[in-house]
Parts: structure tokens; C-alpha cells; sequence
């Protein structure tokens, strides 16, 4: 995302008041500014804000913001210098809020509670309205998924189309949210500094990968299908698997296609690990594997999480 010349021009005429940092998404700048008014307007047509306040008199207000969107995910990182108060619309997508400093209150429908340090908000539902009220010294990275995205994840996932609601559970603390919480962070880190060299295919997986993690971590009311035992898969699907990856070995490969070619769902396109594939495969099919290993040998690794933290 290129900041637009008025952000850039507004950004060098006030200077810099909040404490130096480097900020997650540094290199996707949405807003950096002390005026209340231009920072409503951005808050507005960048982020889908109803209503922004500020307490009258207040003299350390300052806000920066930066935005990454792939595909079906958004990452957002917003701070405040000062106390601020934010509404948002209903909008067709998921949030979740991780913390990073200071403290706020949000509430969406049913889910509402405190920020604290570290801390991540409950599932803030789609279609919901939002209202954050946040302190001095208030950062936070927000994801936002699109819900048609998570389902059609979901979808691949369990071998069977979604025909109810998604609906997930109160966020506990777990270890999983833990480890959900590192790979957010970890995730907007790398592509903050390498993802302008990645190719669509690249940017396309680490989605995908963010968003089943994002389905792993949390309870709702398919994660039970989640965690049942995968059926074995039959010999005709790693050949159908394998007959797929032969006739288009220079094409790039997509697991919700593999999924649908063999007729199973993803934890089921496990390929034995000691014969990955049958002697007879072409070589360039091999070739093939081994340049892209994790979406041909076994495309769910990346996707474990440990049972036993749910």
C-alpha cells in the first residue's frame, strides 16, 4: 500500500509526538496525525468508523495506523496517544483484537470485556456493531477475516460444504490462543519486511495458512470435526492426487483443488511419510514436490494444534 501524497504531506507538517517505536506493519501506513478531523476522515473511509471522539481540551492526542489486506484477511494495527472513543459498523467480516500496550474496553453484541496488556479480545462477530473505548498509550494489531473466507477454509478443512452458522465460543486462555497470538504477530513481522517479494501463489498459502490456524485455535461449533481422527484415504485418492499433480506439474497446485480432486478433506491428503508417492511418478513430478514440499507431501503440517490446550 503507497501512502497517498495528502497523508505524507500531513504527516511532515506535524511531526512525530509519540514515543519512536517500530510499529507492526511499518510499511503499510494508513494515518499518522494529531489533527482530530483528518484523523476521523481516514478512520472513516479506511476502516469503516461511524463515530470517533475525543474528550474536548485534550492536547496529547495523536493517532497512527497501518493496514495490510490479502485476499479475505485484513491485519490492522492502530495506537492512540491519547483517549479516544471508536464505533464501527456492521461489516461482513471477523475481528479479533490482540493487545499490545495500555488499556480499553470493547463491545460487539454479545461479546464485550476489558484490554488489558497482552491480553486479546473474545470473536467479535460479523455483522455486528462495534464500539471501542481505548486510554493513553492504547496499541493494538486487530486481524479481520471474512467470514465467507473462513467458511469455504472450513470447508476444505472437513471434506463438506458449510450449510449452517459458524459460530464461535467465548476466547478463553489457552495455549492455543497463545500460540495463535505468536503466529498473528510473527505473521505481520515477515510479511512487513518480505512480503512485497512475494509471488500471488506465496501470498495465497500464507492466507490460507493464517486463516485455518485462525479455525484451529478457536472453538465453534464444527471444531469437534476438527478433531475427530481422520479417515484413512484410499489408494484411488492418492492416485487421483497424484494423476492431478502429474497433468499439472508446471501449474501452481491449490489444496481446496487437491481436496476436491480426491474426494476427501484436507487432514486426509496425508500421503504416507516413508513412500510420499508411488515409485512410477515422473521425475518432474518429484522435481515438482520438491520445490514445494509443504503443498504436495503433507499440506495440513502446518495446520496442528495441540488437542489437549482446547
Amino acid at each position: 500500500m503507497i501512502v497517498a501524497p495528502a497523508i505524507a504531506a500531513h504527516q511532515g507538517y506535524i511531526g512525530l509526538r509519540m514515543p519512536f517505536r517500530s510499529t507492526p506493519l511499518s510499511n503499510y501506513p494508513v494515518l499518522h496525525s494529531r489533527d482530530p478531523e483528518f484523523a476521523r476522515e481516514r478512520l472513516f473511509t479506511v476502516f469503516g468508523a461511524t463515530r470517533f471522539d475525543i474528550p474536548a481540551g485534550q492536547e496529547n492526542f495523536e493517532v497512527r495506523a497501518n493496514h495490510l489486506q490479502i485476499g479475505g484477511v485484513g491485519l490492522s494495527y492502530c495506537g492512540y496517544a491519547g483517549t479516544a472513543s471508536l464505533e464501527f459498523g456492521e461489516a461482513s467480516f471477523v475481528r479479533q483484537i490482540f493487545n499490545i500496550s495500555g488499556t480499553g474496553r470493547y463491545e460487539a453484541g454479545d461479546a464485550s470485556g476489558e484490554i488489558s496488556p497482552g491480553s486479546w479480545s473474545s470473536i467479535l462477530p460479523a455483522h455486528t456493531p462495534v464500539k471501542l473505548d481505548v486510554k493513553p498509550g492504547y496499541r493494538q494489531l486487530e486481524v479481520r477475516i471474512e467470514l465467507d473466507t473462513l467458511r469455504r477454509c472450513l470447508a476444505a478443512l472437513l471434506g463438506q460444504e458449510i450449510t449452517g452458522k459458524l459460530e464461535f465460543q467465548h476466547t478463553s486462555y489457552t495455549p492455543a490462543m497463545t500460540s495463535l497470538r505468536r503466529r498473528v504477530f510473527l505473521f505481520a513481522a515477515e510479511y512487513n519486511e518480505r512480503g512485497a517479494y512475494f509471488s500471488d501463489l506465496v501470498t495465497a498459502e500464507v492466507e490460507r495458512m493464517l486463516v485455518m490456524n485462525f479455525l484451529m485455535c478457536h472453538r465453534h461449533n464444527y471444531t469437534h470435526l476438527l478433531l475427530r481422527q481422520p479417515l484413512p484415504s484410499a489408494l484411488s485418492a492418492v492416485r487421483a492426487v497424484e494423476e492431478f499433480i502429474e497433468a499439472n506439474w508446471d501449474r501452481p497446485i491449490d489444496i481446496a483443488t487437491m481436496t476436491s480432486v480426491a474426494r476427501v478433506n484436507c487432514a486426509q491428503m496425508r500421503l504416507p511419510e516413508s513412500r510420499p508417492f508411488r515409485p512410477g511418478l515422473p521425475a518432474r513430478v518429484r522435481r515438482a514436490a520438491v520445490r514445494n514440499p509443504e503443498k504436495i507431501g503433507r499440506p495440513c503440517q502446518t495446520l496442528k494444534c495441540d488437542r489437549s490446550t482446547r
